[in-house]
Formats: C-alpha cells, structure tokens, sequence
C-alpha cells in the first residue's frame, strides 16, 4: 500500500490559487514599474523643459512663447499629478497582492507541514507493522525448529 496524502486534492487547489496569486502579484509589479517608469521620464522631461525655459528667460523671449511655455508647463504639472495619483494606485493594489500572496503562501506551507507530518506517520506505521512481520516469521520459524 502507498501512501495517500488525504488533503493533496486540495493542496493541489491551493498550490494553483497561490499561483494564481503569484502572477497577479507579478502583474500589479509591472504595472508598478510602468507607471513609475512614465512618472519618472515625465519628470526627466519637466526638469529638462524648466532647464530650457530659464535659458530662454535669461535671453529673452516673447510673450507668445511665454504663454506657450506657461500652458505647456501646466500640462506637464497635470501630467505628473495624474500619474502620481496612478502611481499610489499601482503601489496599493501591488501591496495588496503581495499580502495575498502570503495569506496563499501560509496555506499550502500549512498543507505541506501537514503532508509531511502524515508521511512521517505512515513510514512509522510501516516499520512498525514490518517489525510485527519479522517478529512472526521468526517465532514461526523458532517453533518450526522446536517442533522438529
């Protein structure tokens, strides 16, 4: 008889919803990333546009380039608070991934312990009842030899 784990079905469920967790969690990572990526190259460029703008203040520019420069300075603001607003966003539902990714994690470590706890007892119970075997073959052979 080979051991049987009675729970593996349902380890084996648990172990896919953990996976399952995992690849969202990976999913919420670089949705993260992405968006963490754009906010940073959307700073990169307002840092560069204010760099431009002061040169061409020291120099001297017109009216229409300085409306210009104004709108295109407030789009950039709005861009960056969008984005950092998507970026909490993206920073919650990635922290709230992970903890269910341990909470999934937890449980089939649990299943696991359990799985090994049962083997254990089974080997056990193995030995024992192979130990009672020898233990009769050789009192069968002991009053074999003395009924002789």
């Amino acid at each position: 008889m080979s051991f049987q784990f009675k729970f593996s079905k349902v380890m084996a469920i648990k172990q896919s919803e953990k996976d399952r967790m995992l690849n969202e969690y990976n999913e919420a990572v670089s949705q993260f990333e992405e968006v963490g990526q754009r906010l940073y190259q959307c700073l990169k460029h307002k840092e560069n546009f204010i760099d431009e703008y002061n040169e061409e203040m020291s120099i001297g520019v017109s009216v229409e380039k300085l409306k210009q420069s104004q709108n295109y300075m407030d789009y950039l603001e709005r861009e960056i608070e969008v984005l950092q607003q998507k970026m909490n966003i993206a920073r919650q539902t990635m922290r709230i991934k992970e903890v269910k990714l341990r909470e999934k994690n937890i449980e089939v470590k649990k299943y696991e312990k359990m799985e090994t706890k049962s083997l254990i007892h089974y080997q056990n119970l193995q030995r024992e009842s192979e130990a009672k075997q020898m233990d009769e073959v050789s009192i069968q052979q002991y009053l074999l030899k003395g009924i002789r």
